[in-house]
Protein backbone atom coordinates (compact mmCIF):
# COMPACT_ATOMS: atom_id res chain seq x y z
CA UNK A 1 0.00 0.00 0.00
CA UNK A 2 1.03 3.58 -1.00
CA UNK A 3 0.23 6.60 -0.12
CA UNK A 4 0.87 10.45 -0.72
CA UNK A 5 0.32 12.95 2.10
CA UNK A 6 -0.35 16.46 1.46
CA UNK A 7 1.26 19.62 3.59
CA UNK A 8 -0.69 21.74 5.45
CA UNK A 9 -1.13 25.01 2.82
CA UNK A 10 0.43 27.35 5.23
CA UNK A 11 3.72 25.77 5.31
CA UNK A 12 4.41 25.06 1.66
CA UNK A 13 8.13 25.09 2.92
CA UNK A 14 8.35 21.82 3.99
CA UNK A 15 9.47 18.77 2.21
CA UNK A 16 6.69 16.12 1.34
CA UNK A 17 7.04 12.63 3.09
CA UNK A 18 6.02 9.54 0.77
CA UNK A 19 4.86 7.14 3.34
CA UNK A 20 4.18 3.34 2.19
CA UNK A 21 3.20 0.18 4.30
CA UNK A 22 6.18 -2.18 4.40
CA UNK A 23 4.11 -5.54 5.12
CA UNK A 24 5.05 -8.28 5.06
CA UNK A 25 8.26 -7.53 5.74
CA UNK A 26 8.74 -7.47 9.38
CA UNK A 27 11.43 -8.51 11.73
CA UNK A 28 12.17 -12.54 12.52
CA UNK A 29 10.10 -11.86 16.00
CA UNK A 30 6.51 -12.64 15.07
CA UNK A 31 5.59 -10.50 18.60
CA UNK A 32 7.55 -7.72 17.88
CA UNK A 33 9.96 -5.57 19.83
CA UNK A 34 9.93 -2.22 21.47
CA UNK A 35 13.51 -0.35 22.46
CA UNK A 36 15.50 -2.33 20.61
CA UNK A 37 18.43 -0.86 18.41
CA UNK A 38 19.12 -0.92 15.01
CA UNK A 39 22.10 0.81 12.87
CA UNK A 40 22.59 1.20 9.02
CA UNK A 41 26.21 -0.57 8.05
CA UNK A 42 27.97 0.63 4.46
CA UNK A 43 29.99 -2.85 4.47
CA UNK A 44 27.96 -5.00 4.25
CA UNK A 45 25.41 -2.50 2.96
CA UNK A 46 22.35 -3.55 5.35
CA UNK A 47 20.90 -2.75 8.85
CA UNK A 48 21.90 -4.09 11.92
CA UNK A 49 19.57 -4.77 14.59
CA UNK A 50 19.44 -6.09 18.27
CA UNK A 51 17.72 -6.24 21.84
CA UNK A 52 14.30 -4.95 22.88
CA UNK A 53 11.47 -6.19 24.85
CA UNK A 54 8.15 -7.87 24.83
CA UNK A 55 5.64 -9.86 26.33
CA UNK A 56 6.25 -13.22 24.92
CA UNK A 57 3.10 -14.91 26.67
CA UNK A 58 0.22 -12.00 26.96
CA UNK A 59 -2.84 -13.33 26.57
CA UNK A 60 -5.09 -12.08 23.65
CA UNK A 61 -6.47 -8.98 24.84
CA UNK A 62 -4.46 -8.24 27.60
CA UNK A 63 -4.33 -5.12 29.00
CA UNK A 64 -3.16 -5.12 32.65
CA UNK A 65 0.03 -6.14 33.63
CA UNK A 66 -0.81 -9.68 35.14
CA UNK A 67 -2.41 -10.47 31.96
CA UNK A 68 0.29 -9.77 30.05
CA UNK A 69 2.87 -11.59 31.76
CA UNK A 70 6.72 -11.30 32.59
CA UNK A 71 8.67 -8.92 30.33
CA UNK A 72 11.66 -10.38 28.13
CA UNK A 73 14.69 -9.26 26.79
CA UNK A 74 17.01 -10.15 24.05
CA UNK A 75 20.01 -9.97 22.55
CA UNK A 76 19.93 -11.67 19.26
CA UNK A 77 21.66 -9.49 16.61
CA UNK A 78 20.28 -9.69 13.10
CA UNK A 79 21.51 -8.34 10.01
CA UNK A 80 18.82 -7.19 7.30
CA UNK A 81 20.41 -6.83 3.84
CA UNK A 82 19.45 -3.86 1.91
CA UNK A 83 20.74 -1.91 -1.20
CA UNK A 84 21.89 1.59 -0.52
CA UNK A 85 19.43 4.00 -0.92
CA UNK A 86 16.69 1.36 -2.45
CA UNK A 87 13.14 0.96 -1.35
CA UNK A 88 12.49 -2.41 0.78
CA UNK A 89 11.25 -4.62 -1.21
CA UNK A 90 12.09 -8.59 -0.29
CA UNK A 91 15.51 -8.34 1.94
CA UNK A 92 16.97 -11.10 3.21
CA UNK A 93 17.69 -11.55 6.91
CA UNK A 94 19.70 -13.78 9.14
CA UNK A 95 20.50 -14.08 12.70
CA UNK A 96 24.69 -13.32 13.33
CA UNK A 97 25.60 -13.72 17.24
CA UNK A 98 24.04 -12.86 20.35
CA UNK A 99 25.10 -9.70 22.37
CA UNK A 100 26.99 -10.39 26.00
CA UNK A 101 23.67 -9.63 27.94
CA UNK A 102 19.66 -8.87 26.54
CA UNK A 103 19.25 -5.40 26.21
CA UNK A 104 16.74 -2.73 25.53
CA UNK A 105 15.66 1.16 25.65
CA UNK A 106 20.09 2.05 25.11
CA UNK A 107 21.81 4.78 23.40
CA UNK A 108 22.97 3.62 19.87
CA UNK A 109 25.04 4.61 17.21
CA UNK A 110 27.05 3.40 14.09
CA UNK A 111 30.43 4.17 14.09
CA UNK A 112 31.56 2.72 10.53
CA UNK A 113 30.82 -0.41 10.29
CA UNK A 114 30.80 -1.14 13.98
CA UNK A 115 26.94 -0.68 16.02
CA UNK A 116 27.49 0.64 19.00
CA UNK A 117 25.29 0.65 22.18
CA UNK A 118 25.60 1.91 25.39
CA UNK A 119 23.60 1.78 29.00
CA UNK A 120 19.72 0.65 28.74
CA UNK A 121 18.39 -2.24 30.56
CA UNK A 122 17.07 -5.60 30.77
CA UNK A 123 16.19 -7.93 33.73
CA UNK A 124 18.94 -7.24 36.09
CA UNK A 125 18.11 -3.41 35.96
CA UNK A 126 19.49 -0.66 33.91
CA UNK A 127 23.12 -1.01 33.05
CA UNK A 128 26.28 1.42 32.22
CA UNK A 129 27.41 -1.30 29.31
CA UNK A 130 29.23 0.31 26.42
CA UNK A 131 29.15 -2.30 23.69
CA UNK A 132 30.68 -2.40 19.87
CA UNK A 133 30.01 -4.91 17.29
CA UNK A 134 30.02 -5.58 14.01
CA UNK A 135 30.43 -8.41 11.16
CA UNK A 136 33.26 -10.10 10.46
CA UNK A 137 33.38 -12.27 7.30
CA UNK A 138 29.62 -12.65 8.34
CA UNK A 139 29.92 -13.49 12.07
CA UNK A 140 29.28 -10.69 14.91
CA UNK A 141 32.65 -9.93 17.22
CA UNK A 142 31.71 -8.01 20.05
CA UNK A 143 34.23 -5.92 22.43
CA UNK A 144 33.26 -3.62 25.48
CA UNK A 145 34.01 -0.20 25.52
CA UNK A 146 34.67 1.74 28.62
CA UNK A 147 31.37 1.93 30.66
CA UNK A 148 29.22 5.34 31.01
CA UNK A 149 29.56 7.01 34.42
CA UNK A 150 26.46 6.15 35.98
CA UNK A 151 23.52 3.64 34.83
CA UNK A 152 21.09 4.83 32.67
CA UNK A 153 17.72 3.65 30.40
CA UNK A 154 15.73 5.39 28.41
CA UNK A 155 18.06 8.32 27.00
CA UNK A 156 18.14 10.84 23.99
CA UNK A 157 21.31 10.19 21.87
CA UNK A 158 22.83 11.50 19.01
CA UNK A 159 26.52 11.33 16.76
CA UNK A 160 27.86 14.40 15.35
CA UNK A 161 31.24 13.37 13.60
CA UNK A 162 32.97 10.63 15.27
CA UNK A 163 31.23 11.44 19.28
CA UNK A 164 28.11 9.81 20.36
CA UNK A 165 26.11 12.09 22.88
CA UNK A 166 23.81 9.97 25.52
CA UNK A 167 21.28 12.82 27.53
CA UNK A 168 19.31 12.66 29.64
CA UNK A 169 16.84 9.08 31.05
CA UNK A 170 16.35 7.41 34.20
CA UNK A 171 19.28 6.21 36.29
CA UNK A 172 17.38 3.46 37.63
CA UNK A 173 14.46 1.07 37.10
CA UNK A 174 12.77 2.73 40.94
CA UNK A 175 13.80 6.43 40.09
CA UNK A 176 11.16 8.79 40.34
CA UNK A 177 12.76 11.56 38.92
CA UNK A 178 14.55 11.70 35.85
CA UNK A 179 18.73 12.95 34.85
CA UNK A 180 19.78 16.14 33.21
CA UNK A 181 23.11 14.97 32.88
CA UNK A 182 25.18 14.82 29.60
CA UNK A 183 27.92 12.21 28.17
CA UNK A 184 30.25 11.92 25.06
CA UNK A 185 32.28 9.32 23.69
CA UNK A 186 34.44 9.77 20.85
CA UNK A 187 33.68 6.56 18.87
CA UNK A 188 37.25 7.29 17.05
CA UNK A 189 39.01 6.90 20.45
CA UNK A 190 36.69 4.89 22.71
CA UNK A 191 39.69 4.31 25.04
CA UNK A 192 39.60 7.79 26.24
CA UNK A 193 35.95 7.06 27.65
CA UNK A 194 33.11 9.20 28.32
CA UNK A 195 33.39 12.98 29.31
CA UNK A 196 31.40 14.63 31.36
CA UNK A 197 29.25 17.54 29.68
CA UNK A 198 26.68 20.92 30.39
CA UNK A 199 23.47 19.58 32.03
CA UNK A 200 20.42 19.92 29.96
CA UNK A 201 18.16 22.69 31.23
CA UNK A 202 15.27 20.45 31.59
CA UNK A 203 15.55 16.52 33.14
CA UNK A 204 13.94 14.16 30.86
CA UNK A 205 13.94 10.67 29.15
CA UNK A 206 12.15 8.83 26.36
CA UNK A 207 12.98 11.73 24.33
CA UNK A 208 14.22 12.42 21.02
CA UNK A 209 17.03 14.05 19.71
CA UNK A 210 18.73 14.93 16.29
CA UNK A 211 21.47 16.93 14.44
CA UNK A 212 20.97 19.64 12.14
CA UNK A 213 24.39 22.14 10.87
CA UNK A 214 26.39 20.30 14.09
CA UNK A 215 24.05 21.28 16.56
CA UNK A 216 21.61 18.50 18.76
CA UNK A 217 18.55 19.24 19.39
CA UNK A 218 16.52 17.63 22.16
CA UNK A 219 13.10 17.02 22.18
CA UNK A 220 10.08 15.77 24.05
CA UNK A 221 10.22 12.95 26.51
CA UNK A 222 8.92 13.29 29.64
CA UNK A 223 10.38 14.27 33.26
CA UNK A 224 9.54 12.16 36.68
CA UNK A 225 8.41 13.23 39.87
CA UNK A 226 6.84 10.84 42.73
CA UNK A 227 2.85 10.52 43.00
CA UNK A 228 0.78 10.58 46.21
CA UNK A 229 2.15 6.95 47.25
CA UNK A 230 5.60 7.74 45.80
CA UNK A 231 5.53 5.99 42.71
CA UNK A 232 6.84 7.56 39.82
CA UNK A 233 4.90 9.75 37.68
CA UNK A 234 5.07 11.22 34.25
CA UNK A 235 4.93 14.92 33.06
CA UNK A 236 4.66 14.84 29.02
CA UNK A 237 6.82 17.25 27.52
CA UNK A 238 7.00 19.46 24.41
CA UNK A 239 9.60 21.91 24.71
CA UNK A 240 12.77 21.98 22.34
CA UNK A 241 16.35 22.00 23.86
CA UNK A 242 19.78 22.88 21.62
CA UNK A 243 22.73 21.91 22.25
CA UNK A 244 25.92 23.10 21.04
CA UNK A 245 28.70 20.96 21.49
CA UNK A 246 31.45 23.67 20.61
CA UNK A 247 30.84 26.04 23.69
CA UNK A 248 28.80 23.26 25.80
CA UNK A 249 25.94 25.25 26.15
CA UNK A 250 22.51 25.00 26.04
CA UNK A 251 19.34 27.13 24.59
CA UNK A 252 15.65 26.48 24.92
CA UNK A 253 14.45 27.11 21.17
CA UNK A 254 10.89 29.73 20.89
CA UNK A 255 9.30 26.68 18.73
CA UNK A 256 7.97 23.63 20.70
CA UNK A 257 6.74 20.65 19.69
CA UNK A 258 2.84 20.47 17.84
CA UNK A 259 1.97 18.06 20.88
CA UNK A 260 4.05 16.57 23.73
CA UNK A 261 5.68 13.27 22.35
CA UNK A 262 7.21 10.41 24.11
CA UNK A 263 9.28 8.09 22.66
CA UNK A 264 9.45 8.77 19.08
CA UNK A 265 11.46 7.05 16.18
CA UNK A 266 15.31 7.56 17.54
CA UNK A 267 17.86 8.88 16.35
CA UNK A 268 15.63 11.66 15.06
CA UNK A 269 16.22 11.38 10.94
CA UNK A 270 17.58 14.76 9.43
CA UNK A 271 17.09 15.95 5.84
CA UNK A 272 18.00 19.41 4.07
CA UNK A 273 18.31 21.18 6.82
CA UNK A 274 14.58 19.72 8.58
CA UNK A 275 13.96 16.99 11.49
CA UNK A 276 11.73 14.51 10.66
CA UNK A 277 9.32 13.24 13.90
CA UNK A 278 7.94 10.48 13.49
CA UNK A 279 5.31 8.38 15.77
CA UNK A 280 5.63 8.90 19.69
CA UNK A 281 3.08 8.87 22.26
CA UNK A 282 1.39 12.20 23.01
CA UNK A 283 0.16 10.82 26.30
CA UNK A 284 -3.82 11.78 25.92
CA UNK A 285 -4.70 8.24 27.72
CA UNK A 286 -1.99 8.56 30.14
CA UNK A 287 -2.91 12.32 31.35
CA UNK A 288 -7.05 10.61 31.25
CA UNK A 289 -6.33 7.50 33.15
CA UNK A 290 -4.42 10.07 36.11
CA UNK A 291 -7.92 11.41 36.14
CA UNK A 292 -10.01 8.32 36.26
CA UNK A 293 -11.11 8.89 32.94
CA UNK A 294 -9.08 6.81 30.46
CA UNK A 295 -11.68 4.99 27.63
CA UNK A 296 -12.09 1.62 28.01
CA UNK A 297 -9.55 0.73 25.34
CA UNK A 298 -6.23 2.65 24.16
CA UNK A 299 -6.56 4.43 21.15
CA UNK A 300 -3.08 3.43 19.75
CA UNK A 301 -0.12 5.15 19.32
CA UNK A 302 0.53 8.29 17.41
CA UNK A 303 1.29 7.80 13.71
CA UNK A 304 2.16 11.49 12.69
CA UNK A 305 4.51 12.50 11.17
CA UNK A 306 6.24 16.12 11.45
CA UNK A 307 9.14 17.81 10.33
CA UNK A 308 11.28 20.72 12.14
CA UNK A 309 13.28 23.58 10.21
CA UNK A 310 15.59 25.36 12.83
CA UNK A 311 16.36 27.68 10.49
CA UNK A 312 12.82 28.80 10.05
CA UNK A 313 12.17 27.65 13.75
CA UNK A 314 8.99 26.11 12.06
CA UNK A 315 7.08 22.89 12.28
CA UNK A 316 5.22 21.36 10.00
CA UNK A 317 2.82 18.27 9.68
CA UNK A 318 4.03 15.85 7.12
CA UNK A 319 1.34 12.96 7.06
CA UNK A 320 1.60 9.72 8.76
CA UNK A 321 3.57 6.54 8.97
CA UNK A 322 1.92 3.35 7.97
CA UNK A 323 2.02 2.19 11.97
CA UNK A 324 1.29 4.19 14.95
CA UNK A 325 4.31 3.13 17.21
CA UNK A 326 6.72 4.21 19.87
CA UNK A 327 10.05 3.47 21.61
CA UNK A 328 11.79 2.42 17.92
CA UNK A 329 14.48 2.85 16.40
CA UNK A 330 15.15 4.98 13.09
CA UNK A 331 17.68 4.33 10.75
CA UNK A 332 18.40 6.47 7.64
CA UNK A 333 19.21 5.61 4.04
CA UNK A 334 19.36 8.60 2.19
CA UNK A 335 15.91 10.03 1.32
CA UNK A 336 14.24 6.87 3.17
CA UNK A 337 13.49 6.48 6.90
CA UNK A 338 12.99 2.89 8.55
CA UNK A 339 10.89 2.50 11.35
CA UNK A 340 11.77 -0.93 13.26
CA UNK A 341 8.80 -2.59 14.95
CA UNK A 342 8.22 -0.92 18.18
CA UNK A 343 5.17 -0.53 20.65
CA UNK A 344 1.61 -0.23 19.09
CA UNK A 345 -0.49 0.06 22.63
CA UNK A 346 0.71 -0.54 26.18
CA UNK A 347 2.38 -4.26 26.25
CA UNK A 348 1.43 -4.93 22.56
CA UNK A 349 4.17 -4.89 19.54
CA UNK A 350 4.27 -4.72 16.30
CA UNK A 351 6.96 -6.66 13.86
CA UNK A 352 6.24 -4.84 11.09
CA UNK A 353 8.73 -2.21 9.64
CA UNK A 354 7.60 0.70 7.36
CA UNK A 355 9.69 3.08 5.39
CA UNK A 356 9.33 6.84 4.81
CA UNK A 357 10.40 8.16 1.47
CA UNK A 358 11.36 12.76 1.99
CA UNK A 359 10.60 13.91 -1.45
CA UNK A 360 10.90 17.89 -2.56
Amino acid sequence: MKRTLLLLSALSFAAQAEIESCSPWQIGDKVGRAGMAAVLLEQPSGVLMTGGANFPNAKPGAKTPAERGAKAYYGDVTFLSLAPNSPVSDPSQKVVGQLPAPIGYAAFAAHGNTMVIAGGCNDGGHVATVTASQLVDGRLETELWPELPVTVAYPAFAVVGSKLYVMGGQEKADSVTTLSRCFVLDMAAPKEGWKELARMPEARMLAAAGVVNGRIYVMGGCSLHPDAKAAAERTYLHSVMCYNPESDTWSTIPAPMPEPLVGVANPLPSYNGKLYVVAGDPGNYYRASLCGQAPADHPGQNFTVYSFAPAAMQWAKEGGNATGVATCPAVQSGQLIYIISGETHPGIRTPLISNINITE
